[in-house]
């Protein structure tokens, strides 16, 4: 899915015409991503849009272009291909080294994700790797990554730290998305600090604890090398109380807040995001009704990640449930070495339409707009006027079958 064609991106505006279809999200982005029926994608027929390198000038019927841009240059896609919003994939861990195949080959032969954990594989087997590979392997292996986000139609990736659980380690993964973002200008990358994804088992847990709160969190901030700070709250890693601590600092430094809640246990951290204002809870696997209705009514999102309950065989989140209460819904990949090894956000598209009863428009809502909104991103998400010009061109005439096909 090439974003614009061949065509070069410069400061004049350019022009698309006879698209099948625009799906500028005007509908979704007026009831703000909540409460949408099938009808609310409402596409604009034989479409066309002006745009710059920067953003989407003007959008509207082929036929009524206004007479100013008649001589820009212009790309005819010939009513055969659809127009929408990039996709934005707001829940990865994009940077790590190493491989779990075997770990999954062993998941397969019936061992449990606990039992591989418990024999030195699952997160800490990564964390070894990534800490025992340098900056440039680190980035040799992202890059090879966006690319292939990018060619599902991926145009905002949020990219977790949380493989490296110590200082340097953590610091170098996140030096490695502030490197993307010069390697892949066309793109955006949000980078989160997720030191609280385990506890390093050199260590003890207050000792890491104290290192996460008044050492790397401060440097995080000075460099500039984060927007958002997470923590994994859950048994066996974050206490609720924890959780708190991690947040609380972080919200004291300026960066925005995000947190893995209510996956493997209910433990109200999806209330507690809602309560700190953090912009999204993410899993929620096991959120409780208060939990729901606490996001029903915040501008929280909610973050379902259907590829991990997919690859895990558990129960997927109760995507109706939010979504029936007024919650606002995101789906991502939640790529990551152990759980779900893909970037192929069309994918967890199909599983929230066929396994979690999202309605089209849901589905377009959660990987467009709504994952922007639990980013913190306002200009991306539509492709209306003002809007970021990261539109993709897709190569079939309507966006449902995006969600029809399966795994390509």
């Amino acid at each position: 899915m090439n974003p614009k064609g061949s065509i070069d991106l410069k400061s004049k505006p350019q022009c698309m015409i006879h698209a099948s279809f625009v799906y500028t999200a005007e509908k979704v982005v007026q009831k703000k991503g909540r409460l949408l029926r099938e009808s609310d994608l409402v596409p604009l027929k034989d479409g066309a849009v002006v745009y710059d390198s920067r953003r989407v000038i003007w959008v509207g019927p082929t036929s009524k272009i206004p007479k100013k841009y008649f001589k820009i240059k212009v790309l005819d896609l010939e009513n055969r291909r659809a127009i929408m919003p990039g996709l934005v994939d707001s829940h990865t861990h994009l940077v790590f080294a190493g491989s779990r195949s075997n770990e999954f080959a062993s998941r397969c032969a019936g061992a449990s994700y606990a039992e591989i954990a418990s024999s030195g594989g699952g997160i800490q087997s990564t964390v070894r790797a990534t800490r025992d590979a340098s900056f440039e392997e680190l980035l040799e292996g992202a890059i090879r990554r966006v690319k292939v986000a990018h060619a599902f139609g991926v145009r905002t990736l949020e990219c977790k730290s949380g493989y490296g659980l110590q200082h340097d380690a953590e610091l170098k993964c996140l030096r490695v998305v502030q490197s993307l973002k010069q390697q892949f200008p066309y793109m955006t990358f949000v980078s989160t600090y997720l030191g609280a994804h385990d506890v390093p088992r050199e260590r003890s847990k207050k000792s890491y604890f104290d290192e996460m709160i008044h050492r790397t969190l401060p440097v995080i901030r000075k460099q500039n090398l984060a927007e958002n700070v997470d923590v994994f709250i859950d048994d066996g890693y974050y206490s609720l109380g924890e959780g708190k601590k991690v947040l609380t600092a972080g919200k004291k430094l300026k960066f925005k807040l995000k947190v893995h809640a209510d996956e493997l246990t209910n433990t109200e951290a999806s209330a507690l995001g809602v309560k700190m204002g953090a912009l999204s809870v993410d899993h929620l696997l096991k959120i409780s009704r208060k939990g729901i209705q606490a996001l029903a009514n915040s501008r929280t999102v909610a973050t379902l990640l259907p590829g991990t309950a997919f690859s895990l065989k558990v129960d997927f989140a109760p995507a109706r449930a939010l979504l029936d209460s007024g919650a606002q819904v995101a789906l991502a990949t939640d790529f990551n070495p152990g759980s779900c090894y893909s970037l192929n956000l069309p994918f967890m598209m199909h599983l929230g339409a066929l396994y979690m009863k999202m309605n089209a428009a849901e589905v377009f809502a959660a990987t467009t707009l709504n994952a922007a909104t639990a980013l913190g991103l306002k200009n991306k998400g539509a492709v209306l006027p003002g809007y970021d010009s990261d539109f993709v061109v897709l190569p079939y005439a309507q966006f449902e079958e995006m969600i029809y096909r399966l795994a390509w």
